[in-house]
């Protein structure tokens, strides 16, 4: 089979799985766990295949796979907030029509996809055709996301993400109070790893345009962030999954409800304020 056929078919599912998490009435943990995982590993399972014919030799064939794994868990969490970061631009776009459905996870998990495949690609070939003008670019790219990816001696394992089930609820929402990552960066005593990451997270957060869904997981990783504002890296993708969770309802949001969401959100921050009294 042709690798276009392959990616025309991974497209599709990807797409039709992402429609499918889009409305569920309740987002369980399980299927969004496989939904990443399948995304990120189909980009770089493509990304071998594209690679394959270059490299002559078993050898050298070897070699790729198992750098390519290894890229798949150094980048797994990065590339999960930037994919949903885009999702988040997708989401403002949409939400600028009175008539277009949201639609986050098919952008999502497509954007998973092409990222696990470009920077396998990318680094294979840069090292295969000896493209040192780019490795200084790669090689900090390559820094940034180990730190990111490994904050804690806990993360030292090798599976980037072990969520398959969470006894934690999701969170609901709450008012903000600011971006809780430049207030640490300035406030907290963090190692090298743990800065990388609370910085990256702040610049990340700034840039989250503002809509009921994107809100939300704001709203969610802010406060979990400020009741633990040290953590290992595993647990920020934790907090990441209880955000997606937590902002589901929103997906559906359109008609009235997406012209007065944020007034929803006030009310329900108010009504999560007085329980809490």
């Amino acid at each position: 089979m042709r690798l276009s056929s392959l990616v025309f078919i991974v497209f599709i599912l990807l797409l039709i799985v992402g429609l499918w998490l889009d409305y569920q009435v309740a987002l369980a943990q399980a299927p969004l766990f496989i939904a990443f995982h399948f995304a990120s590993l189909a980009g770089v399972t493509l990304a071998v295949i594209y690679l394959w014919p270059e490299l002559p030799g078993v050898l050298r064939k070897l070699i790729l796979i198992i750098a390519a794994l290894i890229i798949w868990r150094v980048s797994f969490f990065p590339i999960m907030v930037f994919a949903g970061w885009f999702a988040t631009l997708g989401d403002w776009l949409i939400l600028q029509s009175d008539w277009v459905p949201t639609v986050i996870y098919p952008s999502f998990l497509i954007v998973m996809a092409i990222m696990n495949f470009a920077v396998v690609v990318v680094g294979g070939l840069t090292v295969h055709y000896r493209r040192y003008t780019a490795l200084p670019v790669l090689s900090i790219a390559l820094v940034v996301a180990i730190m990111v990816s490994f904050t804690d001696r806990t993360d030292l394992r090798v599976l980037p993400d072990r969520s398959f089930s969470l006894s934690d609820v999701p969170p609901t929402y709450q008012a903000s109070l600011g971006n809780p990552y430049y207030e640490a960066v300035q406030t907290s005593d963090y190692n090298v790893a743990e800065y990388v990451l609370v910085y990256s997270s702040a610049i990340m957060f700034s840039a989250i345009p503002s809509t009921p869904w994107s809100t939300t997981v704001k709203s969610v990783l802010e406060h979990e962030f400020r009741h633990m504002p040290q953590a290992s890296s595993e647990r920020r993708v934790i907090e990441h999954y209880l955000a997606f969770r937590s902002a589901h309802k929103w997906i559906t949001c359109y008609g009235p409800c997406r012209d007065n969401w944020s007034v929803l959100l006030n009310n329900e921050a108010q009504k999560m304020s007085s329980l809490s009294q």
